[in-house]
């Protein structure tokens, strides 16, 4: 793995104008959790990257938002190994060609998206043998060896859902009873879509998986603003299980510790699965330590550390 970003550089970074701590690169009004992590994000461009704050809609600068003219010169600069670079490149050229959309803005220039931040982490971790022991140890004690793991994935829609439902990254691999993937959603501030959406299909991936305890009457309990975008991974994932592709599945959330919306999210999916097997729960933190606790990842641990946990 090739770092990108090990850490602060040794000089003091020069001051810029406006600072990154200025009321000039900021919303005037603001959710304080959300507000906590860009403030970071905008501290983390001006000293490490040493980057300009860029325009975002009706914000001349806003701290969290590279400036356009500093990615044109250094396109790398959201992204923390050169592994999660050139997967993102990847995988924007096989989105657009599957006619699909993958946002380069928000990927390439947006410090505060969960985007690049599923790709600093699983992207970074691709060609790594030491991934197979932090899946071990956060996602599945069973894993025995990982095939692939892939970021902004979705098998054809009419195969499955007949939608635009993805996965933010899922990961291939084996174990001793045979292969299995967990498909994952991850958050860093933003919160799960609010959008409501039910379809016949839906309701026949829900009764046909076996993934649900009542699946007659989950969808009615599934289907509202807290649980329906989760709900549309956990049938993306069984839907791939009854196509028979890629063996038995999961789906895992990955958030920040006090993403509420995400407790929210999966609590209200538990009370309706049939297996709880089924849903990981796991926090940026808890990833980042188990990281910590092995040697060949524990520089990116600090690297991703540095970057996304203030």
């Amino acid at each position: 793995m090739k770092l990108l970003r090990p850490g602060l550089p040794v000089d003091p970074a020069p001051a810029m104008d406006p600072a990154w701590d200025s009321s000039d690169v900021r919303p005037v009004k603001e959710a304080a959790r959300i507000a906590r992590y860009r403030r970071h994000q905008s501290w983390y461009r001006e000293h490490v990257l040493r980057a300009r704050p860029g325009r975002f809609r009706t914000y001349p600068t806003l701290g969290s938002y590279l400036h356009e003219e500093d990615v044109a010169r250094d396109p790398s600069l959201n992204f923390l190994t050169a592994e999660a670079e050139a997967h993102a490149e990847e995988r924007a050229a096989q989105v657009k060609k599957e006619n699909g959309a993958l946002d380069p803005v928000r990927l390439r220039r947006n410090m505060l998206s969960s985007m690049p931040l599923c790709f600093n982490l699983f992207g970074s971790m691709r060609g790594e043998p030491a991934f197979l022991t932090l899946v071990q140890r956060v996602f599945d004690p069973t894993a025995t060896a990982i095939t692939d793991v892939v970021c902004e994935y979705a098998p054809p829609p009419r195969d499955h859902l007949n939608d635009r439902t993805a996965f933010d990254a899922v990961i291939f691999y084996e174990t001793a009873a045979g292969p299995r993937f967990v498909g994952i959603e991850t958050k860093y501030t933003e919160p799960f879509s609010q959008k409501k959406y039910d379809t016949p299909r839906y309701r026949e991936v829900t009764e046909a998986s076996g993934w649900f305890a009542n699946p007659a009457s989950a969808p009615d309990a599934l289907k509202g603003s807290t649980s329906n975008q989760l709900w549309r991974n956990m049938m993306l994932a069984a839907s791939m299980e009854l196509r028979g592709e890629h063996g038995t599945g999961s789906v895992a959330v990955v958030a920040l510790a006090d993403d509420r919306g995400a407790d929210a999210a999966v609590s209200v999916l538990r009370e309706h699965l049939s297996s709880q097997d089924r849903l990981v729960h796991v926090s940026l933190e808890r990833i980042v330590e188990a990281a910590e606790g092995i040697d060949d990842l524990a520089e990116w641990a600090a690297a991703f550390r540095l970057r996304y946990l203030p």
